[in-house]
């Protein structure tokens, strides 16, 4: 008997499909913002050869806020890369496609939680360490930097927890952005496919509605946590660190998981 909700050889004959179709479609988008710090690198260095009469790239921060900005704007695009199901015809013609909903859902996330941000991330660094490499007025590479950050705060963490006896580590943190990324880029993506028209004003207002509601019981509760806390008592202040890090990546995940669902429903109840 077929399995209708899942089965293996099914979904991957999909997955093909769809992964073709979004690099037809939307891969050629993403790398491009990646590739946003190559069209900076080309401004500055234009602007200073034709006002400073000086060849040189932009600096450490620029590359950074340049990168910034590009993930902002990959985020936006998320609206667009399963847009199209709110369309009548392309919408369903997607519906008629031999697979079922869970394995078109799975399929889904796994191009926006894995396959865009790679490539994002691979196209961002890859350029910015081959320019670094080529012309030296950058100075040292993103992910150069990141790596001394990262390495000089992991020394700092280990000294801390030495000189006070505690036993604070990293994989809080790590979740932490792991899970506001995923978060993020799941919001946009089922808002992309919710909205008919304006899609990323509906995500604006929604997000804006949120954050009034997130500020207002997120400065309660850092405020009754920062008045429990004893400065004096080392123990205890690292208890309330670690409390912090368990309530941020737990509303984080529920977030997540509230988006995962989300798009699941609207998957299942999307009609023409």
């Amino acid at each position: 008997m077929t399995n209708e909700i899942f089965q293996g050889s099914r979904f991957w004959a999909y997955f093909k499909y769809d992964l073709t179709q979004m690099w037809r479609n939307h891969v050629k988008a993403a790398v491009g913002i990646g590739l946003a710090g190559l069209i900076i690198y080309f401004v500055v260095v234009l602007f200073n050869l034709t006002f400073n009469g000086t060849w040189q790239g932009p600096g450490i921060s620029g590359r950074f806020v340049t990168f910034f900005l590009a993930s902002a704007a990959l985020e936006l695009y998320y609206t667009r890369i399963y847009g199209y199901l709110t369309d009548k015809r392309k919408g369903s013609a997607w519906l008629m496609l031999p697979a079922s909903t869970v394995e078109k859902w799975v399929s889904m996330l796994i191009m926006a939680c894995i396959v865009l941000p790679v490539l994002f991330f691979c196209a961002s660094f890859l350029v910015d360490g081959v320019l670094c490499a080529l012309d030296s007025t950058l100075g040292k590479s993103m992910v150069a930097v990141l790596a001394g950050g990262w390495q000089e705060f992991l020394n700092n963490l280990t000294d801390v927890n030495s000189e006070y006896t505690l036993t604070l580590n990293v994989a809080p943190l790590g979740w932490a952005m792991l899970l506001s990324l995923w978060g993020n880029l799941l919001y946009f993506l089922l808002c992309g496919i919710c909205f008919k028209r304006n899609k990323i004003l509906g995500a604006f207002a929604i997000a804006f509605g949120l954050s009034i509601l997130s500020s207002i019981f997120m400065s309660s509760f850092s405020l009754s946590l920062v008045e429990n806390m004893d400065v004096d008592d080392i123990t205890l202040a690292e208890a309330n660190i670690n409390q912090l890090f368990v309530w941020v990546n737990a509303i984080s995940a529920v977030f997540s998981a509230a988006m995962v669902a989300g798009i699941f429903w609207r998957l299942k109840t999307i009609k023409h």
